[in-house]
């Protein structure tokens, strides 16, 4: 009877603490989310993603391909917007939600497996990580499929699992499979952990693990119905289109093998197979190398670690958390913790057939992260550590929880330094160079130039155009064209051949035929059976390199509009060498 009061006065302050942090999370993402983030920018896909859905519902899904999510997000994030038609803010709201409800999420799962102040301190590592507030302030959909994984990740990490448990567990995995496929890696992980402890209860847990799959089967059905009616495949998108672009290892005729297949929706079989050794090569590459990296921050700006503005150092919570939970799994940690630390290894090795880049593409492993991270420092160093210790005076003992208190203390200040530094480099002109030029930018705000206001100046030369929402402009990105208001086409100006004329390149004539599937499925409206055929009214041109791909010499000649080999048919209306943007409106084009 003392223990459940001892247990219940220790919950219920971290319990309310945790409302809190919840509460100023929102109140904080919320204010710069509209406050200081309020044109598309980083979140340009988000833009990509709604236009797809819209697209969708109007009926005209046999013209759309998605390669890197499922249609389960744009379609519903479109049908949200419909009622409010601001497709920016709607999505932004969503993400807010999302990224509140998973921080949330973080302290009632963290609690299921260990105790009160150290689910806490692991929800406070995982509302501070600089990803999951960046991407709660973007209109885009990471955090929205992240919400409902961490609600599945609650119900398999009880204590006690029920019948409930199950059915919620595998209905919310489906849900945020169908809006991101890295939810499959949940799946997978509690039905291994559910076989591990099969030994204990076989029947039981077998009979849990086919549940599982069945609910999953049955909650994707609209999605495998829509992609079966639509497109006559099971699921229209898979690997191939990460394996084509960013493989370590390849070979150009390997390339362009992987390339077709990707168009042609042959599966991501066909493409392994293509080079077996190959494939095995960059698999354990990515497996040993690129996910550690992530992980660990081998010298890599985007990581998903515990202290992403300093490389290696997350590798000592990570490694002494880990030890500790292993050292005493019996006597402190019960089977329930299995699944947060089986799902970043099963994680790497499911991922691992692609190099993923992007630290959002690793945000359902940060639970995992935080709870170890939190382990380390409220159980490992002062049951270890200081351990020898225990019988001295009590203010070096305090001295000691003073210390772990200022290192957390600093982890999250570095955090915040790193979020501030991310949010400012991304929407704005002026890269991150060092922190003694970050701390002049944050003296001299006036001196950052921010991206809307490059681009809202540039879309009042073009706006003036009556007929601006049936014409096109090609540009390289998305939120140069503001939502709704003009048609894009996609173009990176290293298309086609390198010694081709401007007037063959904005009509498309020379390109390779993936670099045209490729254009027509990154414009807007999408045209995936190639049926519009768009001839550009306007030509962003940014003097600039995408996608590893030197910028053809013929094209570089618009970054300077005073240039004579200009065609003179290419009006000039407005032009930046700062920033290396000129803009043309394409006149008596034939």
């Amino acid at each position: 009877m003392k223990l459940e009061h001892s247990i219940s006065k220790d919950y219920l302050p971290y319990k309310k603490l945790s409302l809190i942090l919840t509460i100023s999370f929102l109140i904080i993402t919320a204010y710069i989310a509209f406050f200081h983030h309020t044109s598309w920018i980083v979140d340009q896909d988000g833009m990509m993603y709604l236009h797809a859905g819209e697209e969708i519902l109007q009926g005209n899904g046999k013209n759309i391909k998605l390669f890197d999510a499922p249609y389960g997000g744009p379609i519903f994030f479109a049908f949200v917007n419909s009622f409010f038609n601001e497709g920016f803010v709607v999505m932004k709201i969503i993400s807010l939600l999302a990224g509140s409800g998973s921080v949330y999420l973080a302290y009632k799962i963290l609690n299921n497996v260990t105790k009160s102040r150290t689910a806490f301190l692991g929800q406070i590592f995982f509302a501070f990580h600089p990803f999951v507030g960046f991407f709660s302030i973007q209109a885009e959909i990471d955090m929205f499929p992240i919400l409902f994984s961490m609600g599945s990740l609650y119900f398999i990490t009880k204590k006690e699992l029920n019948f409930l448990d199950i059915v919620f567990f595998a209905f919310f995995i489906g849900i945020s499979f169908m809006i991101r496929t890295q939810a499959i890696v949940v799946l997978i992980t509690g039905i291994i952990f559910l076989i591990i402890y099969s030994k204990q209860n076989f029947r039981k847990n077998v009979t849990y693990s086919l549940m599982i799959s069945l609910i999953f089967i049955i909650t994707i059905s609209p999605l495998i119905y829509y992609n079966v009616s639509t497109h006559n495949v099971l699921f229209d998108h898979d690997p191939t289109f990460f394996l084509q672009f960013s493989s370590f290892h390849q070979t150009p005729e390997w390339k362009n093998q992987v390339v077709e297949i990707a168009q042609n929706g042959d599966g991501f079989l066909k493409a392994v197979f293509i080079d077996f050794d190959l494939f095995v090569k960059n698999y354990f590459h990515n497996l040993f190398y690129n996910s550690p990296n992530k992980f660990f921050n081998f010298f890599d700006k985007t990581n998903i670690s515990l202290i992403p503005a300093i490389p290696l150092l997350s590798m000592i919570p990570m490694l002494g958390g880990l030890t500790y939970i292993c050292k005493t799994f019996n006597k402190k940690y019960s089977k329930n913790i299995l699944p947060l630390l089986l799902l970043p290894f099963i994680f790497c090795l499911i991922t691992s057939v692609v190099n993923l880049n992007a630290g959002e593409q690793f945000l359902i492993t940060w639970i995992s992260i935080s709870v170890i991270s939190a382990i380390f420092f409220s159980d490992f160093i002062p049951n270890i550590i200081l351990k020898q210790r225990i019988h001295e005076k009590k203010y070096i003992i305090s001295s000691k929880k003073i210390l772990i208190i200022s290192i957390i203390v600093l982890i999250l200040l570095s955090n915040v330094g790193y979020s501030y530094v991310m949010f400012r480099a991304t929407s704005s002109y002026q890269a991150f160079d060092s922190v003694s030029k970050e701390i002049e930018l944050i003296m001299m705000p006036e001196s950052v130039i921010k991206r809307e206001m490059i681009v809202n100046e540039i879309w009042k030369k073009i706006s003036d155009d009556p007929d601006i929402k049936n014409s096109y402009v090609m540009t390289p990105q998305y939120y140069f064209v503001p939502y709704g208001e003009a048609n894009f086409v996609r173009g990176q100006f290293n298309e086609g051949p390198k010694n081709d004329t401007i007037e063959n390149y904005i009509t498309r004539e020379n390109w390779k035929h993936v670099e045209l599937f490729h254009s027509n499925i990154h414009s807007i409206p999408m045209d995936r059976l190639d049926l519009n055929h768009p001839i550009p009214k306007y030509i962003i041109h940014v003097d600039r390199d995408f996608d590893g791909k030197k910028q053809h010499g013929f094209l570089k000649i618009l970054n300077d509009p005073s240039n004579n080999e200009i065609p003179s048919n290419f009006e000039n209306i407005y032009f930046s060498k700062e920033h290396g943007i000129s803009v043309y409106k394409i006149t008596n084009f034939e």
